[in-house]
């Protein structure tokens, strides 16, 4: 973009200064002034008359990518739309990229270990999520200054896709040269494994310093990816083994099917390959090698590395060059030719015969379609056989999902995608079950409808509002010779939660029994709608407090307000007596248990990422209502000293405002939306976020089930996840 944002704000982001240009997006240092911290603003190309279509694709897809919690994966913060304008926030971090490192000299096999153990953690974590991040290279990797690796810019490739005209469905091209997968430069599908060819040429330079495939420029460079076998990791480390040369063959191989199917067993082959060998020696380069290498990196930044750094080539300005260099990310749009790599620059007609002619000769083998189904009956104690989590039954690292919703009570129904269904035979059908694994309960979903790509999508809403997430944790997919009440063909598919994930989602959600004791009486109901009673009673309270017309009054509630969420009695307006309006538990009575009963399901042995990501969408939101918690009692604490109400009101109504966020959320960005960001939401979204704990992936893994039974679909007993406050009384002074 020719036009710099600097001094301009966008949504309630100021920014201060550009950080870096690249070819997808431009990065600023912006100002959050509510809470005084710097972040990242990412604005992706501008396109004049964006219609609400287009934005709506982008807000979508931002979400998708805010979902993805991972220690590894640099958080998305925020986003929006301004005008003509897409933007995206996230940490502002001051520290170097991968990139930067590698420019030091190449990294031991130790250290890179280390480094990609933590990136192959983050890759698989959001495969599993279904978001593939097509730009894995050294400048989408931060190393913060502990030394931990956070990779970055997750789906702003595929936003561009979404958002930009002229890409989607026209084989458009968007990736680095220098890391693209043959398949991605060939503007063929992705999955995660293309993600893992990346990685395994980030892995190449990091051990030698140096990218695998060198040229000129970036269409020679393609062409490498597409049709040269990968260089011998030899050729630059005079010490390398067989054995490391092989792994990174494999990771690199030509044909996605030939290469690891996950990230971590990427990262289990290397660290066989490596462990115990002696220290690399690199192999110097000759002049001439130095000189296109140099001429393929860009020029280093001394400004700091903004978080999602990927297309800004380490801060430096995107060149002006007619043909972009290797390591750049590039957006490209096919008009009329059939081949995406012509476009990468102005090529003559020469370049363009070549590059038909390879293509002819090196059309893709189809990717495995069906999915081999286990030969296991579901019998009395009988653990049902799947294919091995190493077997490559399907081209995606999961094979669908299972997302839990409300309709008519929480948790009633079950949205159901499946892909790479094998086709049922004559007189077979495919069915979904959800199970109990601890009692046997089960109860059927129906019959799934296969398309002709081996896709389907059910959903299933249960007729007496049973709470599903609470009553079923194990997913199954089967194919069946015969309608039946439960499961007892072959399984396809399967997925489940820990145990533990039912009883936690029971006590935030519709029950937990806690006996009197510790001077708070006996609870009965959700932990959740006990929760909300105590933050909405407060919330009523600091208002009552800023709409008072005396100094009196107000500390009166400025006692009610404190007391009600500390859950205590202290006299703090010095009356003789603490009041407590409220119900008398407070807030941390509620959030202990319900942070208890989450650390029980995260830290189950058989807990995955996908359950981890969703618990910490209710940390979020959890954190948020802490924050405000302790910033409406400092303020109600600083009233309690004032003699009158001289120039409290700016703040009395602050004090009100933040206890609204406490229950309500604060929609920062203004997306009409609550969404699980910091800053955003707060108590009554916890219930949304609650039932997606239950959500499951389904993958070919082996599970051991009960005897099962046809569960008692008895209509469930109901507990509101809201409560309503309680109401003013002028003559109790409440």
């Amino acid at each position: 973009m020719s036009t710099s944002l600097v001094g301009r704000k966008l949504g309630k982001y100021m920014i201060v200064e550009m950080v870096g240009r690249g070819g997808m997006a431009t990065v600023y240092k912006g100002l959050q002034p509510e809470v005084d911290r710097f972040v990242a603003i990412k604005v992706l190309p501008p396109h004049p008359g964006q219609d609400s279509a287009n934005i709506e694709r982008f807000r979508q897809e931002a979400r998708t990518i805010a979902r993805l919690q991972h220690p590894h994966i640099v958080p998305l913060y925020d986003y929006g739309s301004e005008g003509d304008i897409l933007f995206l926030i996230t940490p502002f971090i001051d520290g170097g990229t991968l990139n930067e490192r590698i420019r030091r000299g190449a990294l031991q096999a130790g250290e890179v270990e280390r480094l990609i153990t933590q990136i192959a953690g983050a890759l698989d974590y959001a495969h599993r999520q279904g978001v593939v991040h097509r730009d894995i290279k050294p400048d989408n990797i931060l190393i913060d200054r502990e030394g931990h690796a956070l990779l970055g810019d997750f789906g702003i490739a595929k936003m561009l896709e979404t958002t930009t005209p002229g890409i989607t469905g026209t084989g458009g091209l968007i990736g680095t040269p220098a890391y693209m997968s043959p398949e991605q430069a060939q503007g063929l599908p992705v999955d995660g494994r293309s993600d893992i060819y990346s990685l395994g040429v980030v892995v190449f330079e990091m051990l030698t310093g140096r990218q695998p495939y060198r040229d000129e420029t970036a269409m020679q460079v393609v062409m490498k990816h597409i049709n040269a076998p990968p260089p011998a990791l030899s050729e630059a480390v005079e010490n390398a083994s067989p054995e490391m040369d092989e792994v990174l063959r494999t990771a690199m191989a030509k044909k996605s099917d030939s290469r690891y199917e996950t990230a971590a067993d990427f990262v289990a082959a290397f660290h066989a390959a490596a462990d115990g060998h002696e220290p690399l020696k690199t192999i110097a380069l000759s002049p001439e090698q130095a000189a296109v290498v140099m001429a393929s990196k860009s020029t280093p930044s001394p400004k700091p590395t903004a978080a999602l750094p990927g297309t800004v080539d380490s801060g430096s300005p995107f060149p002006q060059t007619s043909t972009p260099t290797p390591s750049q990310t590039i957006v490209v749009k096919q008009g009329g030719l059939s081949n995406p790599l012509v476009l990468l620059g102005g090529f003559a007609i020469i370049a363009v015969l070549v590059v038909v002619v390879t293509q002819i000769l090196s059309q893709p083998q189809s990717n495995i379609t069906g999915t081999p189904a286990a030969a296991a009956s579901i019998q009395a104690g009988v653990t049902a056989t799947l294919p091995s989590p190493t077997a490559r039954a399907t081209a995606r690292p999961s094979s669908g999902n299972a997302f839990f919703s409300s309709s008519n009570a929480p948790g009633d129904s079950v949205n159901l995608r499946v892909d790479s269904l094998p086709a049922p035979g004559e007189n077979q059908r495919l069915m979904a079950w959800l199970v109990n694994s601890e009692t046997g309960a089960t109860t059927s979903l129906g019959t799934l409808s296969r398309d002709p790509l081996g896709s389907a999508l059910l959903t299933h809403t249960d007729a007496d509002g049973v709470f599903l997430p609470g009553a079923f944790n194990v997913i199954l997919v089967t194919m069946e010779d015969r309608q039946s009440t439960l499961p007892e063909g072959q399984i396809v598919y399967s997925g489940h939660v820990p145990e533990q994930v039912n009883s936690a989602l029971e006590a935030l959600l519709i029950n937990a029994s806690i006996p009197a004791g510790d001077d708070k009486p006996a609870y009965e109901g959700s932990l959740l709608s006990g929760l909300l009673a105590e933050a909405q009673i407060a919330r009523n309270h600091a208002g009552l407090a800023a709409g008072a017309s005396s100094a009196g009054s107000m500390h009166t509630h400025n006692e009610h307000t404190i007391n009600i969420l500390n859950g205590t009695n202290v006299d703090y307006n010095d009356s003789g007596s603490g009041d407590n309006p409220g119900r008398g538990y407070g807030l941390a009575f509620f959030l202990d248990r319900i942070n208890a009963a989450l650390n029980e399901a995260i830290t189950a042995p058989d807990a995955d990422s996908m359950l981890q990501g969703q618990i910490e969408l209710i940390r979020v939101c959890i954190n948020n209502a802490t924050l405000w918690w302790d910033q409406v009692i400092d303020l109600e604490m600083q009233f309690l000293r004032a003699e009158s109400l001289d120039g409290l009101q700016a703040d009395l109504a602050l004090s009100t405002e933040l206890a609204n966020f406490l229950v309500s959320g604060n929609d920062l960005n203004d997306s009409g939306v609550i969404e699980p960001f910091e800053g955003e939401c707060g108590l009554e979204q916890i219930a949304e976020y609650g039932i997606a704990v239950g959500n499951m992936a389904l993958r070919n893994e082996a599970i051991t089930l009960p005897e099962l039974a046809l569960a008692e679909m008895g209509e469930a007993e109901v507990v509101a996840t809201t409560a309503p406050p309680a109401p003013y009384n002028p003559g109790t002074g409440n």
